[in-house]
Order: structure tokens, then sequence, then C-alpha cells
């Protein structure tokens, strides 16, 4: 491994990566090599499912030390696949990264210094969403989800720990590995299809744990979301919202405004969103709403096109949460990934079974 800066103070933890990946095979040897230049003790790979031709794709870093690969045999998730790596590390601190997220120089450094002192303590980092010189004319999620971000960043800004972690946003945080197997054993992980950095927040939050939100430990997130995985995530949004409240008894308020339509609201929108909400696949207002969106994106109409997508995110969560709710549990929420819900995942997957590159992780 690469010595760490000359900066780090020789009682600084050890500090392990954990890098959950999903189908992004092409991604991965440039971070490894990005966090093994910025000194990072351990990189743990948590490869989320089989992916054949992994060896091949990382070359010979597979035999350099410092380095662990593991290959789960089914997906199970963001979360469980976090889990995974927490347990194949060694480090006294975890750094949980997601794998669409480069580090800016300084970020293990960062985020190795803030945990000097010890104590539960977590440390929330900056990763605004890079984007291209010239918008494409399907790319509306994307500037969506980063003008959302740097709102939330504001927020975290004049914010306390409290807050900080009841709205932990993953990605680019770290937390003593103690602290984390703790969270696990207080309420293990299940798979959630969205906010799964939010049920750990809750977690950590009633633990006592104190959260921190530092500009300095930044990174860069790579997101890129078209309508179809789009629509495809807005629905598991949805999901995700009916099966947290489920898991903590309560709805987080965050997340109210994703599946109630508030008062005041334009009642045209509110009727539109209603309406696509009601039925369990799509018809004919959301094939409309699509032809809006790609027409809006050929004239490059942005503020159109971005209206339909935040229209239509409503309208698909809320339809999610309402399958959720609806639907039959034969196997119990806290049931390993592979076994459980099938049927509603089916459902909510109707119309975007073919889009496979950038799952809602």
């Amino acid at each position: 491994m690469t010595r760490r800066e000359d900066t780090t103070d020789d009682s600084a933890p050890s500090l392990s990566v954990v890098i959950p990946s999903y189908r992004r095979l092409d991604r991965l040897a440039r971070l490894i090599d990005l966090y093994r230049a910025q000194g990072a003790d351990q990189i743990v790979v948590v490869l989320d499912g089989p992916h054949d031709g992994w060896r091949e794709a990382l070359g010979a870093r597979v035999q350099e030390p410092g380095l662990s690969v593991v290959e789960l045999p089914e997906n199970r998730g963001l979360a469980l696949a976090r889990v995974a790596g927490l347990e194949a590390s060694t480090g006294e601190v975890i750094l949980a990264v997601d794998d669409d997220v480069s580090p800016l120089p300084g970020l293990v450094e960062a985020h190795r210094r803030f945990h000097l002192g010890g104590g539960d303590r977590v440390l929330l980092g900056y990763m605004p969403v890079t984007l291209p010189p010239r918008r494409r004319r399907d790319a509306a999620p994307t500037y969506i989800y980063a003008r959302d971000y740097e709102i939330q960043a504001a927020v975290w800004r004049r914010s306390g720990s409290e807050l900080i972690l009841r709205s932990l946003w993953g990605g680019n945080f770290s937390l003593p590995r103690d602290l984390y197997v703790r969270a696990e054993r207080s309420k293990p992980s299940q798979r959630l299809e969205y906010n799964e950095d939010l049920d750990l927040g809750w977690r950590l939050a009633d633990l006592g744990a104190e959260g921190v939100f530092d500009d300095s430990a930044r990174a860069e997130h790579h997101h890129q979301r078209g309508l179809r995985g789009y629509r495809r995530e807005c629905l598991l949004r949805g999901e995700a919202i009916a099966d947290l409240e489920q898991r903590w008894g309560e709805r987080p308020a965050q997340l109210n405004p994703l599946v109630v339509i508030p008062p005041g609201y334009n009642r045209v929108f509110a009727f539109v969103q209603r309406r696509i909400a009601r039925r369990d696949t799509p018809g004919v207002v959301d094939h409309l709403c699509d032809t809006v969106y790609r027409a809006a994106g050929l004239l490059r109409i942005w503020s159109v096109q971005d209206g339909v997508a935040r229209l239509l995110r409503r309208a698909l969560a809320m339809r999610g949460y309402r399958l959720a709710r609806s639907s039959p549990r034969s196997v119990p929420r806290d049931a390993p990934a592979h076994s459980r819900n099938m049927h509603l995942i089916g459902r909510l997957r109707v119309n975007a079974a073919n889009d496979r590159r950038h799952p809602p992780h």
C-alpha cells in the first residue's frame, strides 16, 4: 500500500475503505488506485452479486496487499453489501463510499484526522455532482439530484448532530468500526431499495453518536440517470418508505413530501399524480408525461422537463408506496434479500426490466 500522507499523526487510526459495487466493474480499478494513492490501509470491494470477469477487470491489483474483494453469491442491496464489507474490514475506521463517487485529494486524510480523538463520531463528507459542460436531453434526473443535494448540504452546514445523522446521505461518510458493529447489533440492516443510509443514521443517532458535516472531506459524485431508470427508482423509493414505516413504526418526516401531496399544491398536477399513483402499471397519463418530458429535452426546454420529472417522482413514489402497503407479506421484511417480497418487486419493475446499468443503490 502507498505510505500514509506525511501529515498523518502516528497515532491516527487505521482506515478501511468499503466500496459496495453493482455492475460497474469499469470504475473499480481507478477507484482502487485513487484510494491506494491516498494511503488507505485497506480497500474492501464488495461485488453485490456474481460479477463474471472481475479478476480480469482488476488485473494485478488482486494480488496486491491491502485489497480485499468479496463477491456475494446473490444481489443483496446496498445496506447488506456494505455490512459484508464491514465484516471483511480490519481498520479501526470505516470509510463507506459508493462506486460512482471518486475521492478528491485529501479525502482519506480528512476522514482519518477526524477520528484521531476517538469516540462515537460520524463524519459526513461533501460530494457534489459532476455535471457535463452541456446538458444532455435525458439528464433531468441527474440535474434534479444535484440541486437537491446542494439544498441538503446547505442544511447540514447550519445544523447540529441530530439532524445530520437523521438525514444521513451516504456515498462519503466514516465512522468507527466498533460503532458500526454496535449499530448492526442494535437493529440489523435489512434490504431497502432506497434510504439505506437514512436507516443507518437513525440507528447511529439512537446510539448517541455525534454527526459532523465537513466540506473539506470532498469527493465527486458521477451520478447518471435517465428517464427509464428514474421511473424505476421512484417506484422503489415509495416501496422503501413503506419498508421504513414498518421497520421504525413511523415515517421519517423528510420523506412525507414524496408520498403525500401537500395542501395548496396545484390542483391539476395533484390530479395527474393521483391518477398515475392509483394504477399498478403505466397508463395513458404516464405515457403522456413521458412524451412531454422527451419533447422538452429535444427542444431544450429544461424547466418543463425538470417539472415533469418532479411531478413523476411523487406520482411514482406514491404508486410504489401503495403497492408495498397493499401487497401480502408472505416473508418477513427483515428476511434475506433474495427470499422476500418477490411478487412486489416484480410488479414494481414493470417497464424497467432492461434498465440495469445504474440501479438505485
